[in-house]
């Protein structure tokens, strides 16, 4: 759609886009003439969930678990339970009171609730409030009666009254606490609106109250019952670590263990330097002992030194006797053999003695010195204090062997005592092990409760004022809201069925549906405005029309030539139109004749009903103008009896073949016309003459733009189309009149120069007056 279509299409249904929307409007005034004037009070209240203080000091923010958290405080805040101790807590204040306070409840809300209070209802509340507490006390007591008589069944006073619609203490009312978060800031907003300024700002103050007890309790609860877990985890773990740490003092006592691994330790290194000292005790007492018998054996060789010492002194004697018997032989021998042989005996003898007497004395030296050149009286004593050494070495040996054993006993005892002391303490490190990390878990937990603490508090930085004024009324905003929403839907539905209006509607629309040449297309014939020449634009359409009607004829020298005028349905002017085109052959100086059917009768339309509406919604007048020529050409005898003939519609209709069976002799030249117009019933209610059809030279079809072409329609098109070919062709009969300057152009009429601006500023053409 062009912007000038969509602004003809507006200036169309200016009228019913302008006063629907006032009477609407109107409406709206009439029905909010006596508003209800509603009070408006806030408070915001700062969180800290975001950014405030906390006992952790690592602590990073989360962005994620800050939303969470927003939206689980603003859940509680809208939760039922809340609601409800909120209308309990309300209801509660206003009974109390005496008479009306302005600052709590008006006098209207004040006697309303006292008329609709039971009787039993306050004589049950002064026998369990007691009269002579103070005023919180006697609050806080009707407050704990009327929860209990609300959850005691669903049939009692407060719990129907929280139920239903009532103005200021129904759940319904409460609800209307409206809970948001201030960008994203650590404040929440709460707003309510109600009808009386008292009870809007003490409902606030209640309603803060109570949502900062219930999100207090809600986030202690969870970390207190993590504290007293760990607390009694924490009693559990000392109990069992004091047992097992009473286990090991009685092991060391009974063990005389003061300290297992220094005394063990100590242990081991005594007796590895005992073994040491032991060991070389041992080496000395063999060294000792191999002395001893050592000296003991030099001691034993006296005897033979004394048996050596007389036999050197006997050789000594005997030495001495051969010595004087070689002197005396020497002295008394000569030169005989006998005595030289006697002698050299006796030397021989004498040195073997000598050799002998050597001999012993060497041995005897050998027997009065030890090996080392010690003398043998010098090993005694050293064989004295070897004995003494070795039997001394062998008492220490003794000693230390004993000790040995006591120390092997003590090994023997420590070495289980180092494994049973061992799992001890492995039990006692596991105890403390959990112990500390209980005990972690309990500062962890008590950090979580404190930083609880802190994060819980709802602090109210703006506390709900007192409204003195009532909201502005929304009556001029409801109007001008309606006003534009009826004529938006209006324009909307205006331009849904301008969109989807399925019609043949104008001639580029209909040689699309249709798939067939346009002969021409003419209007509707209203009444028309005095501004417009209806008159002109018919007879321009006409000059269209026959202008394309003798182009089709333009080698065709045939006479004459047959041209059939039929429609699918009826109504739809093929005996006006048949008849100006007649009239316009005539006029041109051609002779025609018109064949109708008897059975087609001219309808004259009623006028329609209500032309006033059209008129007073700025509609065309539905009114058809009979006076006009292209209408009055049917009745005013502009054709000759012998130019306009009938024919019957009976059984043989259908077997019609040629125009002679019509009664005309198209053989006689001097009564031949040069064109015969032949107008056939409606095709869907007819059976349609086919030969007759073949031999036209022409056929134009009637159509009216306001129809939907059916499927029916178009079967019995395609028939036709079968027959003739390219023969046939169109007229688009009642078209729209903005249709129509898509033929002609602009409409003749009169128009101010603002109007033709304003129509080529939509066209987008600025230039259109100015002359080559």
């Amino acid at each position: 759609m062009k912007p000038l279509d969509f602004i003809k299409l507006i200036l169309k249904h200016k009228v019913i886009l302008i006063i629907v929307p006032l009477l609407f409007g109107v409406l709206a005034l009439v029905l909010t003439a006596n508003p209800k004037r509603n009070y408006y009070s806030e408070t915001v209240l700062y969180t800290g969930i975001a950014s405030g203080s906390s006992i952790e000091m690592d602590k990073s923010f989360n962005y994620l678990a800050a939303n969470n958290a927003f939206d689980n405080l603003i859940n509680i805040l809208k939760s039922r339970d809340t609601q409800e101790e909120v209308a309990v807590r309300l209801l509660s204040q206003h009974i109390l009171l005496d008479q009306p306070n302005h600052k709590f409840i008006s006098e209207n809300a004040f006697e309303e609730l006292q008329d609709i209070l039971p009787e039993n209802l306050k004589l049950d509340l002064a026998k369990a409030v007691d009269l002579n507490q103070d005023a919180a006390s006697q609050y806080e007591a009707t407050v704990a009666y009327l929860i209990e008589l609300m959850n005691s069944d669903n049939s009692n006073f407060v719990y129907s009254l929280l139920s239903y619609d009532h103005p200021h203490y129904s759940l319904e009312a409460i609800s209307k606490v409206k809970v948001e978060r201030i960008s994203s800031s650590d404040l929440v907003k709460l707003t309510y609106e109600i009808d009386d300024p008292g009870i809007c700002q003490q409902t606030l103050k209640i309603y803060t109250e109570v949502c900062k007890q219930k999100y207090k309790d809600l986030k202690e609860s969870g970390s207190d019952t993590v504290v007293k877990y760990f607390e009694a985890q924490l009693s559990e773990s000392e109990k069992k670590l004091k047992a097992i740490e009473q286990k090991l003092l009685k092991f060391n006592q009974e063990n005389n263990i003061i300290n297992y691994y220094e005394q063990s330790k100590a242990v081991a290194i005594v007796k590895e330097d005992m073994g040491v000292a032991y060991k070389k005790g041992m080496a000395q007492l063999a060294g000792s002992e191999a002395s001893a018998q050592r000296l003991q054996k030099k001691l034993a060789i006296q005897e033979a030194i004394q048996q050596k010492n007389n036999a050197i002194v006997n050789s000594k004697k005997e030495l001495g006797d051969l010595n004087y018997k070689i002197g005396m032989y020497s002295a008394k021998a000569g030169d005989d053999e006998a005595s030289k042989q006697k002698l050299e005996t006796l030397n021989k003898q004498a040195k073997v003695l000598q050799e002998k007497i050597k001999s012993n004395v060497d041995e005897l030296y050998t027997f009065q010195n030890s090996t080392d050149g010690v003398p043998i009286k010098k090993v005694l004593p050293d064989w004295v204090d070897k004995e003494v050494e070795t039997e001394d070495l062998k008492a220490k040996l003794s000693v230390m062997n004993a000790q040995s054993q006591a120390i092997d006993e003590q090994f023997a005892a420590y070495a289980p005592a180092g494994a049973n002391l061992k799992r001890i303490e492995r039990e006692i490190n596991v105890a403390e092990q959990e112990y500390l990390e209980i005990l972690h878990g309990l500062n962890l937990a008590k950090l979580k409760f404190q930083d609880a603490q802190l994060s819980s508090n709802l602090t109210a930085v703006d506390p709900p004022f007192f409204p003195l004024k009532p909201i502005p009324s929304k009556r001029k905003i409801i109007v001008i809201a309606l006003v534009l929403v009826t004529g938006i839907i209006i324009l909307a539905a205006i331009l849904f069925m301008e969109f989807f209006d399925d019609t043949l509607k104008n001639q580029k629309n209909a040689e699309q549906k249709l798939n067939l040449p346009a002969l021409g297309m003419l209007p509707k014939l209203f009444v028309a405005k005095p501004h417009l020449d209806m008159v002109k634009i018919q007879e321009r359409l006409m000059d269209f029309i026959m202008q394309n009607f003798y182009q089709t004829f333009k080698d065709k020298t045939k006479s004459p030539k047959i041209i059939t005028v039929f429609s699918t349905r009826k109504y739809e002017g093929k005996s006006v139109i048949t008849t100006n085109i007649a009239k316009r052959i005539k006029a041109s100086g051609h002779s025609v004749k018109v064949i109708n059917h008897s059975n087609e009768k001219l309808s004259i339309a009623k006028p329609p009903k209500y032309t006033w509406l059209y008129k007073f919604f700025g509609y065309q007048n539905p009114t058809i103008d009979y006076k006009h020529p292209f209408l009055t050409a049917v009745t005013d005898n502009s054709l000759e009896a012998e130019e306009y003939q009938t024919y019957s519609v009976g059984a043989d209709y259908r077997d019609i073949k040629s125009v002679n069976d019509l009664g005309i002799d198209i053989n006689e030249s001097e009564n031949t016309p040069d064109y015969i117009l032949i107008e056939l019933p409606s095709m869907l209610e007819c059976n349609y003459p086919a030969e007759l059809l073949t031999k036209s030279d022409l056929a134009l079809m009637v159509c009216r733009s306001n129809r939907l072409w059916s499927n029916a329609d178009n079967t019995m098109l395609d028939q036709v189309k079968s027959l003739l070919g390219g023969k046939v062709k169109f007229i688009i009969n009642g078209v729209d009149l903005k249709e129509v300057e898509n033929v002609i152009g602009e409409l003749p009429k009169e128009r101010s120069a603002t109007r033709v601006r304003l129509k080529n500023m939509f066209r987008f053409q600025f230039y259109t007056s100015n002359h080559i």
